[in-house]
């Protein structure tokens, strides 16, 4: 029977931090040049504050870091002195200008020979708490991944079990025979294990330490995307 191998996406196929910056700087400019005077009320930074209100008056939505965005600025226009639809539909559309940028991750640079090496031998899917979009031409990584799961479209994120069970029965895979890489310790590795999955830890260049207060401990733990596939190609499947 086929294995899976399944991938978190932001932070273990690139890092995130850098496009979610370049990401922010270009909101603050499409914000400034929309509604002056905006950027500097309410990137505090990048309306963080906002987000903690929204969480707190949306808890039902946390988990996707869509609606999360789009209830900031909504929120953030309104105050401006927006009516209420016009904030709406200008929140729409500063949302589909950010999650243009969003998607202009910078792969790690040993991901396309590890998605291309271990899609020759095994099937592969994404698995992700993040909006970044695999059919994107940004990122276009659609040719190596057979499932696509995001929290965002699913109302349900890592680590709840149901979002892994959901990946074995779109995958039509048992979850034993699931490999899921992540950099998370709670949402990729607890979550896949509670699950019933096999966890590989992606520490890039063995940066952190496992801390004890993550209760589980993952059974791998890899420094590259080369050293995952050397890993898998040799695990006893």
């Amino acid at each position: 029977m086929s294995i899976l191998v399944s991938f978190d996406l932001d932070n273990t196929l690139w890092d995130v931090d850098p496009t979610l910056v370049r990401a922010e700087h270009a909101m603050e400019k499409w914000f400034e040049d929309n509604f002056p005077g905006f950027a500097d009320q309410f990137f505090v930074p990048n309306m963080d504050p906002l987000k903690h209100e929204i969480y707190e008056l949306y808890p039902e939505i946390k988990h996707d870091v869509t609606k999360v965005r789009l209830a900031q600025y909504r929120t953030a226009l309104q105050r401006y002195g927006l009516p209420r639809e016009e904030a709406e539909q200008r929140a729409t559309q500063a949302f589909n200008v950010f999650y243009d940028w969003r998607q202009r991750v910078d792969l790690y640079p040993d991901a396309l020979n590890a998605l291309t090496s271990l899609s020759n031998r095994f099937s592969l899917a994404a698995l992700t708490n993040g909006n970044a979009d695999v059919f994107h031409p940004h990122i276009d990584l659609a040719q190596y991944f057979g499932t696509v799961i995001r929290a965002d479209k699913e109302g349900i994120a890592k680590p709840d079990v149901e979002i892994f069970e959901r990946l074995a029965e779109r995958s039509n895979t048992p979850m034993e025979r699931i490999i899921h890489v992540g950099d998370h310790p709670i949402d990729d590795v607890q979550g896949a294990i509670n699950a019933g999955a096999r966890a590989v830890w992606f520490n890039r260049h063995g940066a952190r330490r496992w801390r004890d207060e993550w209760l589980v401990t993952p059974e791998f733990e890899v420094h590259s995307l080369s050293e995952l596939v050397t890993l898998i190609e040799n695990m006893n499947l």
